[in-house]
């Protein structure tokens, strides 16, 4: 069974989906689950993305704030800390997302993206500047200079836009979500769910 995990490391609820994937995975089952990270807004500007305001202009300012608040609610059911001030600012996920691909070990994938998740949404760093993420990087353990130059050759370019290829192909859906065995499975949003799939692989 191949489970698949699409996700944008910028949203706030990928990283609630990530920890229900945390709670059931082991380094048996790790190696069994490939992370997609994808781009949801790749022309979010370098200096980021004032997220309030994007809601606001979409929804109206208190459909904005309440969408901020079930998100921070969300957050709490699964013990994910979110400092809701850090969900106004959304950095470009480009850099953090290359990252993460440019790695080949699945635990080093794993831990990484804990950390950045950890990063944004519990300390408001900027992880699309390149020193913040090299600091995480070496956070967890692993060669930050080596990693991040490693992120400029083609071949992690062209991976991103395959799996975004690849992701878009199967149509649209709200990010965060997973695949198994090639079809979206909303089912593994349940946590029973998402056990009993880990399980079965």
């Amino acid at each position: 069974m191949k489970i698949e995990f699409v996700f944008d490391i910028v949203y706030p609820m990928s990283y609630v989906a990530f920890q229900k994937l945390k709670k059931n995975w082991n380094q048996q089952t790790a190696s069994r689950i490939e992370l997609l990270p994808v781009q949801v807004v790749p022309e979010i500007p370098e200096q980021g993305l004032d997220i309030l305001n994007y809601l606001t202009e979409k929804y109206g300012s208190v459909a904005a704030q309440r969408k901020l608040e079930m998100t921070k609610f969300a957050a709490y059911s699964e013990d994910v800390v979110v400092d809701i001030e850090h969900m106004k600012r959304m950095p470009n996920s480009k850099l953090a997302h290359q990252a993460i691909l440019a790695l080949d070990n699945t635990l080093d994938q794993f831990a990484l993206t804990q950390a950045l998740f950890h990063a944004l949404f519990a300390h408001g760093k900027d992880i699309a500047n390149p020193e913040v993420l090299k600091q995480i990087i070496e956070g967890i353990g692993l060669d930050g200079a080596h990693l991040l130059r490693s992120i400029q050759h083609k071949d992690i370019a062209d991976h991103q836009q395959e799996v975004t290829r690849y992701v878009k192909s199967l149509g649209g859906h709200p990010i965060p979500y997973f695949i198994v065995d090639g079809k979206i499975s909303d089912e593994t949003f349940s946590t029973q769910e998402l056990k009993k799939i880990l399980q079965a692989s």
